[in-house]
């Protein structure tokens, strides 16, 4: 009788853990593929936890580790789907929108509750360069142990400056053609990924030319060296040095006299204002910054 019920009790374990596997097994069947690598990627939730949790210097850091990772996941996905690699059902699954979602997921990230920008940021610039690690391996790649981020020179830098001695002009711009992998600084993702994939805010329509996005990056270098000439300018011309027409001639006062009717017109201040009340979300978009104070405040009334 005793072992009557012991093997009853043994095939009844036996029977529970069957289904138990059963049970494991549909659930797992019913997660998408994304959801069962990154649930796999015990480093890709480890890294985004101490992202969430430390400072922006420290997520500067983990940003080459989870762009990695995302990499990794990304792989993954296209591998366990071979057939459906040029198929829109593909494409809805591992898009952007998706991974960042899941990737917010693993670590119980919502933004409603409470919104953490900087980490936000460290996972839009992970998903890019993960992106591209995947779609352009010879152009981009991570040194993990030493969180740095490489890009082919002529990618990171389409065009430079070529010094022309004795000539007026005195520099010109001509192509870069250098395959040489350099570092470079995580802001440099977001540059890099427009160019390639196109949208975003940064002149952002698909017709911008290598010479505007030039122009447009360069805008904040020249305009401190602009203050600075200008600065210099008006010492010599105050102190009555020979210099002074070193630097300035009439093609110059046609610049500095266009400038200053700009400056003093509407269309400045309207720039200006601009300036003031909007500002580039995280997503790359257009956000105005009242709206955002006040769904903020709106937010934390909600929860007081």
């Amino acid at each position: 009788m005793i072992y009557l019920k012991l093997i009853k009790i043994i095939n009844g374990k036996s029977n529970k853990g069957k289904k138990m596997k059963k049970e494991n097994k549909t659930i797992e069947n019913t997660q998408t593929p994304l959801e069962r690598f990154s649930n796999e990627n015990a480093n890709l939730k480890r890294y985004l936890g101490l992202a969430l949790k430390n400072t922006r210097d420290i997520m500067k850091l983990l940003l080459p580790k989870i762009a990695v990772e995302v990499r990794n996941l990304i792989q993954s996905v296209k591998n366990s789907q071979i057939d459906l690699t040029k198929t829109d059902k593909l494409e809805k699954t591992i898009n952007e929108k998706a991974i960042r979602e899941r990737l917010y997921e693993l670590v119980n990230y919502n933004r409603k509750e409470e919104e953490n920008g900087a980490f936000e940021i460290v996972v839009y610039r992970a998903i890019k360069l993960g992106k591209m690690l995947v779609d352009s391996p010879k152009e981009f790649d991570v040194d993990v142990k030493n969180s740095k981020i490489f890009v082919m020179s002529k990618v990171a830098t389409p065009m430079i400056e070529q010094k022309l001695k004795g000539q007026k002009a005195g520099t010109k711009k001509v192509p870069n053609k250098s395959d040489e992998l350099v570092e470079v600084n995580t802001g440099t993702i977001d540059r890099v990924y427009k160019i390639k994939y196109g949208g975003g805010s940064s002149g952002g329509s698909s017709g911008s030319t290598d010479k505007d996005i030039l122009t447009d990056k360069k805008f904040k270098s020249v305009s401190s060296d602009m203050f600075k000439l200008l600065e210099r300018a008006i010492n010599y011309s105050m102190k009555k040095n020979v210099k002074f027409f070193d630097m300035v001639d009439e093609d110059v006062w046609n610049h500095l006299s266009n400038i200053f009717t700009l400056m003093n017109g509407d269309a400045y201040k309207n720039m200006r204002e601009f300036s003031q009340n909007y500002r580039v979300s995280i997503s790359g978009e257009l956000e105005n910054i009242k709206d955002k104070m006040e769904d903020t405040i709106k937010k934390s009334q909600k929860i007081a």
